[in-house]
């Protein structure tokens, strides 16, 4: 096996009709999950010199079909030659485990559940997957191509830039290419948040534990009740304090009533899949 000479890459390609002709420029690309991961383990992976290749190939429509599917991408991509070159990119699968341990973590941060149920890909669940020590892409993709390259090859980076378009066109389709869907991954967060519940006091960690400053009695400030302490000039130029979830919740304290899980973490986790299906 080895690469094909350089006068073959050089060549140019055998123009065809029909193709999949890239729309999106690179910038645009690298804006949003999961396209942007995509071209981040490509600007690694690739040779610069076969992305630039790559590119131009798919910008001109050189790329026939492709295929993105659990586990792995398939492509044709025509090359000088009558017949396009096959090209068969493969991703590792994530087991039911680790989609597990992925949800777990999840569940520590609403906004991540909420963007899934919209139907997005949150830029922060690439560092999820980092805390769980993967990839959101994978560390060993094993690409092959019928022009024989040792290397990742210039039909390899044009089938990948394609491939990002569809994924920045239709996110969730990123779930099916790591061996899950959407519908299983909230259904994962569901179950990690129920064990939360049952695990602790209640259903989000570190809640109830916090320190809420004391409200003084309301009939000892009457007089300064509505009376802010600071100007608003003063105000607009403090930071913003940092996102205090289930604030009223966390004002009420314990509920007084007994039961199997607490009422104050049932209403949490109640209120959040309120907000995730809104």
């Amino acid at each position: 096996m080895c690469d094909p000479p350089m006068s073959s890459i050089n060549r140019q390609p055998r123009k065809i009709r029909g193709g999949i002709r890239l729309k999106c420029s690179t910038d645009d690309l690298h804006r949003h999950p999961p396209s942007a991961w995509v071209l981040e383990f490509m600007d690694e992976w690739i040779e610069p010199t076969r992305r630039v290749q790559g590119f131009t190939y798919a910008v001109d429509g050189q790329v026939r079909t492709i295929d993105i599917h659990s586990g792995g991408i398939s492509a044709t991509v025509q090359c000088a030659r009558e017949r396009p070159h096959r090209v068969v990119i493969e991703l590792p699968v994530m087991s039911n485990e680790q989609w597990v341990t992925v949800a777990e973590h999840m569940a520590r941060e609403a906004r991540i559940a909420a963007r899934l149920a919209a139907g997005r890909v949150p830029a922060q669940l690439a560092g999820v997957f980092r805390e769980c020590g993967l990839s959101p892409i994978g560390d060993a993709l094993v690409a092959t191509c019928s022009c024989r390259a040792k290397r990742p090859c210039l039909h390899v980076a044009a089938a990948l830039y394609v491939a990002a378009e569809q994924l920045n066109a239709e996110p969730m389709r990123y779930f099916g290419l790591r061996g899950t869907n959407l519908e299983d991954l909230l259904q994962k967060l569901r179950q990690a948040r129920t064990l939360e519940a049952q695990g602790h006091a209640t259903a989000h960690a570190g809640i109830r534990g916090d320190d809420m400053p004391p409200s003084p009695p309301l009939d000892t400030c009457l007089d300064s009740f509505w009376r802010s302490p600071r100007s608003l000039d003063e105000v607009e130029r403090e930071p913003m304090p940092p996102h205090l979830p289930h604030a009223l919740l966390r004002r009420l304290g314990l509920s007084p009533m007994a039961g199997k899980f607490p009422m104050a973490g049932l209403l949490e986790t109640i209120y959040d899949d309120i907000s995730n299906q809104g």
